[in-house]
């Protein structure tokens, strides 16, 4: 007679099974396994101000990741994030010395980083240019335009008014940049997981031409993400100027590859139908805990992009692994 499985050994099989097709998984096991460790060897980790340090420097990252994560979710990729980030924070310090008003200036901003989404959806949906290489070129273009017209040099001189914007903390203790990352992550989870469009965009990212014969505009869609992704780039770029009085022509310099990392080690599939907003904000706050965590430990940051690599690595078998379960499914 067939010896039947054990119902404890079916539920903890099921369990584990349930934890490995986690989208966040890949960033929940080595964040806790960081804190666990970092908080034993020195438990001064755990203050306040520097969890506060931790979530202000992950803001940044993650108020990009947000439309990053529907970006990779479709199946794309933006390699000027970077660029975008500067130029965002350039033309809005641009504004503010001609004596534009702050909002003005801001949404000038926007504009700015909107023409960069707009310029790389045009050239990757509608005329399918492969997104690696045309992104890239859109990097060094809009590089190139930053070093000209600020000649590399920093500008600064702002208002208390605008510093505030960045500087400032609510109740004297969150700082406005947590607050802000906060709200956009809120509302891209509800538009990723609630809404039609966030459905449309998952299903563009699992079949392109399923989407398509589904009578989903594919173009439109993803000319918006795109769209989307330059303008909360620039949006980062202009927070970041504020934060630190002045806007740095290499501000998003490396960032694109930081983001788009968190945001796969954050469950987001590389190769599109997925996409978490909660595992991209996991994984902004992991990579800010590593770099935070070493300062703390007086490790050489020597060891920062090892360990980033290592973890995205993991993060990539992981997503392999979902990916043929749910094949197998």
């Amino acid at each position: 007679m067939e010896k039947q499985p054990d119902n404890a050994q079916v539920k903890k099989s099921a369990v584990l099974h349930a934890l490995l097709n986690k989208n966040e998984l890949g960033t929940i096991l080595p964040l806790c396994l960081l804190l666990i460790v970092v908080g034993c060897v020195n438990p001064n980790f755990f203050a306040m101000n520097n969890i506060l340090d931790i979530l202000k420097t992950s803001s940044f990252s993650f108020i990009v990741a947000v439309p990053i994560t529907f970006l990779m979710a479709s199946g794309g990729m933006d390699l000027s994030i970077g660029a975008a980030t500067s130029f965002g924070g350039v033309v809005c310090a641009f504004a503010l010395k001609a004596g534009m008003p702050i909002p003005v200036s801001i949404v000038l901003a926007l504009g700015a980083g909107a023409v960069v989404g707009v310029i790389n959806g045009i050239v990757i949906v509608y005329f399918d240019l492969p997104p690696f290489i045309a992104t890239l070129g859109t990097q060094y273009a809009f590089n190139g335009i930053i070093a000209i017209t600020t000649e590399n040099l920093a500008i600064s001189g702002f208002s208390s008014s605008f510093k505030m914007i960045g500087q400032n903390k609510l109740f004297g203790m969150v700082p406005l940049p947590v607050v802000y990352a906060l709200i956009i992550g809120i509302i891209g989870h509800i538009i990723l997981v609630k809404t039609k469009y966030g459905r449309a965009i998952l299903a563009i990212g699992g079949n392109r031409e399923t989407a398509y014969l589904a009578g989903i505009n594919v173009r439109a869609k993803c000319l918006t993400v795109f769209i989307a992704t330059s303008m909360l780039a620039a949006l980062s770029g202009v927070l970041m100027a504020s934060r630190f009085a002045s806007a740095q022509p290499a501000a998003g310099t490396g960032t694109e590859l930081t983001i788009m990392a968190s945001v796969i080690i954050g469950g987001t599939s590389m190769f599109g139908g997925t996409g978490t907003v909660l595992g991209s904000a996991l994984g902004c706050i992991l990579l800010a805990t590593i770099t935070n965590a070493l300062i703390v430990m007086k490790v050489s940051t020597f060891w920062q992009n090892l360990i980033f690599g290592v973890i995205l690595l993991a993060a990539i078998f992981i997503d392999k692994y979902r990916r043929k379960a749910g094949g197998a499914e």
